[in-house]
Protein backbone atom coordinates (compact mmCIF):
# COMPACT_ATOMS: atom_id res chain seq x y z
CA UNK A 1 0.00 0.00 0.00
CA UNK A 2 1.20 3.53 -1.27
CA UNK A 3 0.69 6.56 0.78
CA UNK A 4 1.45 10.20 -0.92
CA UNK A 5 3.32 11.33 2.32
CA UNK A 6 3.81 15.59 2.48
CA UNK A 7 6.84 14.97 4.17
CA UNK A 8 8.77 13.43 1.54
CA UNK A 9 6.89 14.81 -1.42
CA UNK A 10 6.57 11.20 -2.78
CA UNK A 11 4.51 7.97 -2.26
CA UNK A 12 5.65 5.70 0.39
CA UNK A 13 5.10 1.82 0.64
CA UNK A 14 2.65 2.65 4.14
CA UNK A 15 4.27 0.50 7.54
CA UNK A 16 2.18 1.49 10.48
CA UNK A 17 3.90 1.82 13.98
CA UNK A 18 2.48 -0.96 15.63
CA UNK A 19 1.31 -4.15 13.57
CA UNK A 20 -2.54 -4.25 12.10
CA UNK A 21 -3.00 -0.80 13.91
CA UNK A 22 -3.51 2.47 12.41
CA UNK A 23 -3.22 5.39 14.91
CA UNK A 24 -4.39 9.32 13.46
CA UNK A 25 -4.93 12.52 14.05
CA UNK A 26 -6.96 14.92 12.14
CA UNK A 27 -6.83 18.96 12.93
CA UNK A 28 -10.82 19.54 13.70
CA UNK A 29 -13.18 22.55 13.22
CA UNK A 30 -12.32 25.82 15.05
CA UNK A 31 -15.63 26.37 16.35
CA UNK A 32 -16.28 29.84 15.80
CA UNK A 33 -18.48 29.32 13.01
CA UNK A 34 -20.34 26.26 11.67
CA UNK A 35 -18.06 23.99 9.51
CA UNK A 36 -17.81 25.31 5.86
CA UNK A 37 -17.95 23.18 2.73
CA UNK A 38 -14.89 22.66 2.81
CA UNK A 39 -14.41 20.86 6.55
CA UNK A 40 -17.05 18.36 4.39
CA UNK A 41 -14.60 17.37 1.64
CA UNK A 42 -11.97 17.00 4.46
CA UNK A 43 -13.59 15.17 6.59
CA UNK A 44 -15.33 12.97 3.97
CA UNK A 45 -11.96 12.53 2.58
CA UNK A 46 -10.52 10.87 5.71
CA UNK A 47 -13.52 9.36 6.40
CA UNK A 48 -12.71 6.69 3.27
CA UNK A 49 -9.22 6.60 4.85
CA UNK A 50 -10.31 5.48 8.25
CA UNK A 51 -12.71 2.73 6.74
CA UNK A 52 -10.26 1.52 3.86
CA UNK A 53 -7.88 0.73 6.67
CA UNK A 54 -10.61 -1.11 8.44
CA UNK A 55 -11.50 -2.83 5.35
CA UNK A 56 -8.01 -4.35 5.02
CA UNK A 57 -8.08 -5.30 8.57
CA UNK A 58 -6.31 -2.87 10.19
CA UNK A 59 -7.66 -1.50 13.78
CA UNK A 60 -7.88 2.59 13.72
CA UNK A 61 -7.80 4.23 16.22
CA UNK A 62 -9.04 7.99 15.23
CA UNK A 63 -8.35 11.40 17.05
CA UNK A 64 -9.31 14.77 15.72
CA UNK A 65 -9.49 18.08 17.94
CA UNK A 66 -11.88 20.22 18.26
CA UNK A 67 -10.22 23.98 18.60
CA UNK A 68 -12.55 25.71 20.96
CA UNK A 69 -9.80 28.22 21.95
CA UNK A 70 -6.79 29.85 20.85
CA UNK A 71 -7.14 30.81 17.41
CA UNK A 72 -6.38 34.65 16.28
CA UNK A 73 -7.66 36.41 13.70
CA UNK A 74 -5.38 35.78 11.08
CA UNK A 75 -3.27 33.28 12.77
CA UNK A 76 -1.27 36.75 13.95
CA UNK A 77 0.55 37.44 17.47
CA UNK A 78 -2.04 40.48 17.86
CA UNK A 79 -5.23 40.23 18.34
CA UNK A 80 -8.48 38.49 19.99
CA UNK A 81 -9.72 34.94 19.89
CA UNK A 82 -12.03 34.41 16.78
CA UNK A 83 -14.11 32.97 19.32
CA UNK A 84 -14.36 35.80 21.73
CA UNK A 85 -14.81 38.06 18.85
CA UNK A 86 -17.71 36.31 16.69
CA UNK A 87 -19.71 35.71 20.11
CA UNK A 88 -19.45 39.80 20.88
CA UNK A 89 -20.54 39.92 17.23
CA UNK A 90 -23.21 37.71 18.04
CA UNK A 91 -23.97 39.16 21.70
CA UNK A 92 -23.49 35.33 22.82
CA UNK A 93 -21.33 33.68 25.37
CA UNK A 94 -18.10 32.06 24.08
CA UNK A 95 -19.21 28.68 25.87
CA UNK A 96 -22.53 29.42 24.16
CA UNK A 97 -21.50 29.63 20.73
CA UNK A 98 -19.09 27.08 20.90
CA UNK A 99 -21.40 24.64 22.03
CA UNK A 100 -23.74 25.57 19.00
CA UNK A 101 -21.07 25.18 16.29
CA UNK A 102 -20.52 21.99 17.79
CA UNK A 103 -23.50 20.93 17.76
CA UNK A 104 -23.84 21.63 13.60
CA UNK A 105 -20.49 19.88 13.15
CA UNK A 106 -21.98 16.06 14.68
CA UNK A 107 -25.49 17.23 12.90
CA UNK A 108 -23.37 17.73 9.54
CA UNK A 109 -21.04 14.74 9.83
CA UNK A 110 -23.07 12.42 10.84
CA UNK A 111 -26.01 13.38 7.81
CA UNK A 112 -22.31 13.15 5.71
CA UNK A 113 -22.51 9.50 7.50
CA UNK A 114 -18.56 10.10 8.84
CA UNK A 115 -17.93 7.61 11.76
CA UNK A 116 -17.34 9.60 15.07
CA UNK A 117 -13.29 9.60 16.09
CA UNK A 118 -12.35 7.44 18.86
CA UNK A 119 -11.78 10.27 20.83
CA UNK A 120 -12.38 14.26 19.80
CA UNK A 121 -10.36 16.62 22.43
CA UNK A 122 -11.41 20.16 22.89
CA UNK A 123 -8.39 22.59 23.37
CA UNK A 124 -9.89 24.14 26.63
CA UNK A 125 -9.95 20.32 28.23
CA UNK A 126 -6.20 20.17 28.09
CA UNK A 127 -5.01 23.64 29.19
CA UNK A 128 -2.77 21.86 32.42
CA UNK A 129 -1.08 19.85 29.46
CA UNK A 130 -0.50 22.59 27.54
CA UNK A 131 1.31 24.67 30.26
CA UNK A 132 3.49 22.02 31.06
CA UNK A 133 4.59 21.53 27.36
CA UNK A 134 5.09 25.40 27.30
CA UNK A 135 7.27 25.36 30.62
CA UNK A 136 9.02 22.71 29.30
CA UNK A 137 10.15 24.66 26.14
CA UNK A 138 11.30 27.35 28.05
CA UNK A 139 12.93 25.28 30.41
CA UNK A 140 14.76 23.52 27.12
CA UNK A 141 15.84 26.98 25.94
CA UNK A 142 13.84 26.77 22.99
CA UNK A 143 10.83 29.36 23.65
CA UNK A 144 10.87 32.57 25.60
CA UNK A 145 8.50 35.07 27.03
CA UNK A 146 8.14 38.44 26.09
CA UNK A 147 5.42 40.62 28.48
CA UNK A 148 3.38 37.93 28.68
CA UNK A 149 3.33 36.11 25.71
CA UNK A 150 5.45 33.09 25.24
CA UNK A 151 7.29 32.10 22.10
CA UNK A 152 8.60 29.13 19.93
CA UNK A 153 12.26 30.52 19.07
CA UNK A 154 11.85 29.20 15.30
CA UNK A 155 16.06 29.31 15.14
CA UNK A 156 16.50 26.58 17.33
CA UNK A 157 14.93 24.28 15.67
CA UNK A 158 16.08 21.23 14.03
CA UNK A 159 15.79 21.49 9.93
CA UNK A 160 12.57 24.29 10.45
CA UNK A 161 10.57 23.80 7.18
CA UNK A 162 11.29 20.55 6.87
CA UNK A 163 7.45 19.98 5.60
CA UNK A 164 6.86 22.72 3.43
CA UNK A 165 9.59 23.77 2.29
CA UNK A 166 9.88 27.19 4.23
CA UNK A 167 12.30 27.26 5.44
CA UNK A 168 13.94 30.56 7.33
CA UNK A 169 16.32 30.84 4.70
CA UNK A 170 13.35 30.76 2.15
CA UNK A 171 11.18 32.90 4.71
CA UNK A 172 13.80 35.85 5.26
CA UNK A 173 15.19 35.60 1.31
CA UNK A 174 13.12 39.32 0.67
CA UNK A 175 10.97 39.24 3.81
CA UNK A 176 9.15 42.90 4.77
CA UNK A 177 8.00 41.86 8.04
CA UNK A 178 7.52 44.03 11.08
CA UNK A 179 8.87 42.50 14.39
CA UNK A 180 8.00 43.05 17.57
CA UNK A 181 10.21 44.70 19.65
CA UNK A 182 12.04 42.14 21.92
CA UNK A 183 10.91 39.54 19.75
CA UNK A 184 13.75 37.17 18.66
CA UNK A 185 12.75 36.92 14.45
CA UNK A 186 9.21 37.31 12.54
CA UNK A 187 8.78 33.95 12.42
CA UNK A 188 8.81 32.59 15.98
CA UNK A 189 5.04 31.43 16.49
CA UNK A 190 2.68 32.15 19.67
CA UNK A 191 2.84 29.27 22.16
CA UNK A 192 1.04 31.11 25.34
CA UNK A 193 -1.13 34.37 24.34
CA UNK A 194 -1.75 36.54 26.79
CA UNK A 195 -5.58 37.72 26.98
CA UNK A 196 -6.65 40.94 26.22
CA UNK A 197 -8.31 42.95 29.59
CA UNK A 198 -12.06 41.95 28.96
CA UNK A 199 -11.34 38.32 27.49
CA UNK A 200 -13.72 35.69 28.31
CA UNK A 201 -11.34 32.67 27.46
CA UNK A 202 -8.49 33.20 30.05
CA UNK A 203 -6.68 30.66 32.35
CA UNK A 204 -3.93 31.33 35.07
CA UNK A 205 -0.54 30.34 33.74
CA UNK A 206 3.19 30.92 35.17
CA UNK A 207 3.04 34.42 32.54
CA UNK A 208 -0.04 35.25 33.43
CA UNK A 209 -3.39 35.33 31.86
CA UNK A 210 -4.04 33.77 28.53
CA UNK A 211 -4.52 30.69 26.30
CA UNK A 212 -2.80 28.47 24.06
CA UNK A 213 -1.31 28.83 20.94
CA UNK A 214 -3.03 27.33 18.15
CA UNK A 215 -0.45 25.34 16.77
CA UNK A 216 0.83 23.75 20.72
CA UNK A 217 -2.99 22.33 21.17
CA UNK A 218 -2.59 19.81 18.45
CA UNK A 219 1.39 19.06 19.17
CA UNK A 220 -0.14 18.06 23.04
CA UNK A 221 -3.43 16.70 22.07
CA UNK A 222 -2.02 14.28 19.32
CA UNK A 223 0.82 13.01 21.10
CA UNK A 224 -0.98 12.66 24.86
CA UNK A 225 -3.95 10.18 23.24
CA UNK A 226 -1.20 8.57 20.19
CA UNK A 227 2.14 8.62 21.96
CA UNK A 228 4.97 10.61 20.19
CA UNK A 229 4.92 8.61 17.32
CA UNK A 230 2.51 7.44 15.55
CA UNK A 231 1.31 7.05 12.18
CA UNK A 232 -0.95 9.45 9.90
CA UNK A 233 -1.11 13.23 10.41
CA UNK A 234 -3.89 15.25 8.58
CA UNK A 235 -5.88 18.13 7.45
CA UNK A 236 -6.24 20.30 4.86
CA UNK A 237 -3.97 21.59 2.34
CA UNK A 238 -3.47 25.01 3.92
CA UNK A 239 -2.61 23.37 7.03
CA UNK A 240 0.74 22.33 5.92
CA UNK A 241 2.58 25.68 6.42
CA UNK A 242 2.68 27.11 9.47
CA UNK A 243 0.31 25.15 11.04
CA UNK A 244 1.83 21.56 10.62
CA UNK A 245 5.39 22.96 10.01
CA UNK A 246 4.94 24.09 13.44
CA UNK A 247 3.74 21.20 14.88
CA UNK A 248 6.57 19.58 14.39
CA UNK A 249 9.03 22.37 15.16
CA UNK A 250 7.21 21.82 19.07
CA UNK A 251 7.62 18.46 18.96
CA UNK A 252 11.60 18.89 18.38
CA UNK A 253 11.69 21.73 21.10
CA UNK A 254 10.31 18.89 23.12
CA UNK A 255 12.61 16.58 22.15
CA UNK A 256 11.18 14.31 20.45
CA UNK A 257 11.20 13.13 16.48
CA UNK A 258 8.82 14.33 14.14
CA UNK A 259 5.36 13.23 15.66
CA UNK A 260 4.02 11.41 12.45
CA UNK A 261 5.26 8.77 9.75
CA UNK A 262 3.23 9.87 7.25
CA UNK A 263 1.79 13.59 6.58
CA UNK A 264 -1.44 13.60 4.67
CA UNK A 265 -3.46 16.80 3.20
CA UNK A 266 -6.54 16.99 1.53
CA UNK A 267 -7.02 19.44 -1.67
CA UNK A 268 -8.91 22.62 -1.22
CA UNK A 269 -12.86 22.51 -2.54
CA UNK A 270 -13.24 25.38 -5.49
CA UNK A 271 -15.98 27.20 -7.35
CA UNK A 272 -17.07 25.62 -10.76
CA UNK A 273 -15.25 27.87 -12.27
CA UNK A 274 -12.06 26.70 -10.36
CA UNK A 275 -11.88 30.08 -8.57
CA UNK A 276 -11.93 30.11 -4.42
CA UNK A 277 -15.67 30.16 -3.09
CA UNK A 278 -15.77 33.38 -1.02
CA UNK A 279 -19.31 35.22 0.31
CA UNK A 280 -17.44 38.28 -1.68
CA UNK A 281 -17.54 36.33 -4.96
CA UNK A 282 -21.28 35.24 -4.25
CA UNK A 283 -19.80 31.98 -5.12
CA UNK A 284 -20.12 30.40 -1.21
CA UNK A 285 -22.25 27.61 -0.39
CA UNK A 286 -22.52 26.27 2.66
CA UNK A 287 -23.03 22.92 3.79
CA UNK A 288 -26.61 22.83 4.59
CA UNK A 289 -27.76 24.59 1.28
CA UNK A 290 -25.65 21.71 -0.79
CA UNK A 291 -27.43 19.14 1.48
CA UNK A 292 -30.78 20.81 0.65
CA UNK A 293 -30.22 21.01 -2.81
CA UNK A 294 -28.47 17.45 -3.42
CA UNK A 295 -28.75 15.16 -0.41
CA UNK A 296 -26.71 14.34 2.05
CA UNK A 297 -25.81 10.83 0.00
CA UNK A 298 -24.83 12.69 -3.20
CA UNK A 299 -23.11 14.95 -1.32
CA UNK A 300 -20.58 12.55 -0.04
CA UNK A 301 -20.99 10.39 -3.03
CA UNK A 302 -19.21 13.38 -4.99
CA UNK A 303 -16.89 13.68 -2.20
CA UNK A 304 -15.82 10.14 -2.56
CA UNK A 305 -15.39 10.02 -6.06
CA UNK A 306 -12.75 12.74 -5.89
CA UNK A 307 -9.42 12.18 -5.00
CA UNK A 308 -8.69 13.42 -1.52
CA UNK A 309 -5.34 14.83 -2.73
CA UNK A 310 -7.02 16.69 -5.48
CA UNK A 311 -8.71 20.10 -5.90
CA UNK A 312 -12.00 19.51 -6.69
CA UNK A 313 -14.64 22.43 -8.53
CA UNK A 314 -17.97 22.42 -6.98
CA UNK A 315 -21.28 23.21 -8.77
CA UNK A 316 -24.50 22.16 -10.45
CA UNK A 317 -22.99 20.59 -13.13
CA UNK A 318 -20.63 18.18 -11.32
CA UNK A 319 -23.43 17.08 -9.29
CA UNK A 320 -25.79 16.11 -11.66
CA UNK A 321 -22.88 14.19 -13.34
CA UNK A 322 -22.25 12.59 -9.95
CA UNK A 323 -25.47 11.68 -9.27
CA UNK A 324 -26.43 10.08 -12.83
CA UNK A 325 -23.26 7.68 -11.80
CA UNK A 326 -24.84 6.81 -8.26
CA UNK A 327 -27.99 5.98 -10.36
CA UNK A 328 -26.12 3.72 -12.57
CA UNK A 329 -25.33 2.20 -9.06
CA UNK A 330 -28.56 2.18 -7.85
CA UNK A 331 -30.07 0.65 -11.03
CA UNK A 332 -27.84 -2.48 -11.25
CA UNK A 333 -28.12 -3.29 -7.65
CA UNK A 334 -32.29 -2.84 -8.79
CA UNK A 335 -31.78 -4.92 -11.62
CA UNK A 336 -29.42 -7.62 -9.73
CA UNK A 337 -32.03 -8.11 -7.06
CA UNK A 338 -35.17 -8.98 -9.08
CA UNK A 339 -33.76 -10.97 -12.18
CA UNK A 340 -31.74 -14.26 -10.57
CA UNK A 341 -32.94 -16.97 -12.58
CA UNK A 342 -30.43 -18.27 -14.53
CA UNK A 343 -27.86 -20.82 -13.48
CA UNK A 344 -24.43 -20.36 -11.95
CA UNK A 345 -21.92 -18.18 -14.17
CA UNK A 346 -18.78 -18.50 -13.55
CA UNK A 347 -17.89 -15.68 -16.07
CA UNK A 348 -20.21 -13.37 -13.86
CA UNK A 349 -17.65 -14.74 -10.81
CA UNK A 350 -14.87 -14.32 -12.70
CA UNK A 351 -15.42 -10.56 -13.50
CA UNK A 352 -16.26 -10.05 -9.71
CA UNK A 353 -12.92 -11.18 -8.81
CA UNK A 354 -11.31 -9.05 -11.36
CA UNK A 355 -13.18 -6.49 -10.08
CA UNK A 356 -12.27 -6.84 -6.42
CA UNK A 357 -8.38 -7.16 -7.48
CA UNK A 358 -8.64 -3.85 -9.73
CA UNK A 359 -10.58 -1.41 -6.28
CA UNK A 360 -8.10 -2.79 -4.29
CA UNK A 361 -5.09 -2.09 -6.36
CA UNK A 362 -6.21 1.46 -7.23
CA UNK A 363 -7.18 2.12 -3.35
CA UNK A 364 -3.84 0.86 -2.34
CA UNK A 365 -2.36 3.45 -4.53
CA UNK A 366 -2.86 6.31 -2.29
CA UNK A 367 -6.52 5.59 -1.76
CA UNK A 368 -7.33 6.58 -5.29
CA UNK A 369 -10.87 6.35 -5.61
CA UNK A 370 -11.69 7.90 -8.98
CA UNK A 371 -9.98 4.69 -10.47
CA UNK A 372 -11.46 2.59 -7.89
CA UNK A 373 -15.05 3.62 -8.84
CA UNK A 374 -14.02 3.64 -12.15
CA UNK A 375 -12.99 -0.36 -11.92
CA UNK A 376 -16.83 -0.49 -10.52
CA UNK A 377 -18.46 1.00 -13.45
CA UNK A 378 -16.74 -1.17 -15.74
CA UNK A 379 -17.65 -3.94 -14.04
CA UNK A 380 -21.22 -2.88 -13.42
CA UNK A 381 -20.74 -2.49 -17.88
CA UNK A 382 -20.05 -5.64 -18.23
CA UNK A 383 -22.24 -7.12 -15.15
CA UNK A 384 -25.52 -5.63 -16.86
CA UNK A 385 -25.27 -7.84 -19.56
CA UNK A 386 -25.24 -11.22 -18.08
CA UNK A 387 -27.55 -9.89 -15.39
CA UNK A 388 -30.46 -8.21 -17.60
CA UNK A 389 -30.44 -11.53 -19.40
CA UNK A 390 -31.22 -13.32 -16.00
CA UNK A 391 -28.36 -15.47 -16.88
CA UNK A 392 -27.46 -16.04 -13.05
CA UNK A 393 -28.24 -17.38 -9.82
CA UNK A 394 -28.91 -16.42 -6.07
CA UNK A 395 -25.09 -17.69 -5.44
CA UNK A 396 -23.87 -15.06 -7.88
CA UNK A 397 -26.37 -12.48 -6.61
CA UNK A 398 -25.12 -12.90 -3.02
CA UNK A 399 -21.46 -13.05 -3.95
CA UNK A 400 -22.04 -9.30 -5.58
CA UNK A 401 -24.14 -7.99 -2.88
CA UNK A 402 -22.71 -9.26 -0.44
CA UNK A 403 -18.93 -7.83 -1.97
CA UNK A 404 -20.73 -4.53 -2.43
CA UNK A 405 -21.97 -4.35 0.70
CA UNK A 406 -17.95 -4.67 1.80
CA UNK A 407 -16.87 -1.49 -0.06
CA UNK A 408 -19.89 0.47 1.14
CA UNK A 409 -18.69 0.22 3.98
CA UNK A 410 -15.37 2.75 2.81
CA UNK A 411 -18.58 4.51 0.31
CA UNK A 412 -21.77 4.82 1.97
CA UNK A 413 -23.73 5.45 -0.34
CA UNK A 414 -25.37 2.38 -1.84
CA UNK A 415 -28.33 2.68 -0.08
CA UNK A 416 -30.36 0.07 -2.48
CA UNK A 417 -28.37 -2.72 -1.26
CA UNK A 418 -29.89 -2.29 2.77
CA UNK A 419 -33.99 -1.98 2.01
CA UNK A 420 -35.91 -3.76 3.73
CA UNK A 421 -36.89 -7.15 1.70
CA UNK A 422 -39.96 -7.35 3.51
CA UNK A 423 -42.74 -5.32 2.77
CA UNK A 424 -46.30 -5.60 2.53
CA UNK A 425 -46.95 -3.51 -0.39
CA UNK A 426 -44.75 -5.95 -2.76
CA UNK A 427 -47.66 -8.41 -3.54
CA UNK A 428 -49.79 -6.20 -4.06
CA UNK A 429 -47.28 -4.30 -6.48
CA UNK A 430 -46.28 -7.78 -8.47
CA UNK A 431 -50.18 -8.17 -9.00
CA UNK A 432 -50.68 -4.76 -10.49
CA UNK A 433 -47.19 -5.14 -12.87
CA UNK A 434 -48.35 -8.57 -13.99
CA UNK A 435 -51.88 -6.87 -14.88
CA UNK A 436 -50.50 -4.14 -16.69
CA UNK A 437 -48.43 -6.65 -18.43
CA UNK A 438 -51.26 -7.95 -20.07
CA UNK A 439 -52.44 -4.60 -20.63
CA UNK A 440 -49.00 -4.00 -23.06
CA UNK A 441 -49.36 -7.15 -24.60
CA UNK A 442 -52.71 -6.28 -25.70
CA UNK A 443 -51.51 -3.14 -26.85
CA UNK A 444 -54.13 -1.20 -24.61
CA UNK A 445 -51.39 1.02 -23.56
CA UNK A 446 -53.64 3.54 -21.97
CA UNK A 447 -54.64 1.02 -19.08
CA UNK A 448 -50.93 -0.16 -19.39
CA UNK A 449 -50.47 3.82 -18.11
CA UNK A 450 -53.31 3.99 -15.96
CA UNK A 451 -51.90 0.95 -13.58
CA UNK A 452 -48.05 2.34 -13.97
CA UNK A 453 -49.17 5.64 -12.54
CA UNK A 454 -51.66 3.77 -9.56
CA UNK A 455 -47.91 1.76 -9.31
CA UNK A 456 -45.92 5.16 -8.40
CA UNK A 457 -48.22 6.51 -6.45
CA UNK A 458 -47.75 3.52 -3.85
CA UNK A 459 -43.83 4.57 -3.66
CA UNK A 460 -42.46 2.64 -6.10
CA UNK A 461 -39.95 2.79 -9.20
CA UNK A 462 -40.33 0.70 -12.38
CA UNK A 463 -38.51 -0.18 -15.40
CA UNK A 464 -39.55 -2.31 -18.09
CA UNK A 465 -36.54 -4.72 -18.88
CA UNK A 466 -35.83 -5.86 -22.79
CA UNK A 467 -37.27 -9.40 -22.46
CA UNK A 468 -41.24 -7.54 -21.55
CA UNK A 469 -40.65 -8.35 -17.88
CA UNK A 470 -40.69 -5.04 -15.82
CA UNK A 471 -39.07 -4.84 -12.21
CA UNK A 472 -39.75 -3.01 -9.15
CA UNK A 473 -37.99 -1.28 -6.20
CA UNK A 474 -40.07 0.06 -3.25
CA UNK A 475 -38.78 3.33 -2.01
Amino acid sequence: MQIYNTLTRSKQEFKSVTDNEVKMYVCGVTVYMPPHLGHARTYVGYDVIKEYFEYLGYKVFYVRNITDAGSIVGDADQGDDKIVLKANEMKLHPMELIDINIRAMWYYLDSLRCARPNISPRATGHIIDIIEAVSEMIKRGVAYELDGDVYCDVSKIKDYGILSGNTLENLNAGARIEVKDGKHSPYDFTIWKRAQKNSVLKWDSPWGEGYPGWHIECTVMSTKYLGDKFDIHGGGRDLAFPHHENEIAQSRALGHDIPANYWVHTGMLLAEDGSKMSKSAGNYVTIEDAMARYGARALRWFFVSSHYRSPVKFGDNVMRASSAGLERIDNFIFNLKQNASGNYNEKLSQMLANFRASFEREMNDDFNTPNAIASLFDFIKEGNVIVTAHDYDEKNKAEILDYLAKIDKIFKCFDTLHENKKDDRAERVQRLIDERNEYRKARDFKKADELKAEIIALGVELQDNKDGTTSFRIL
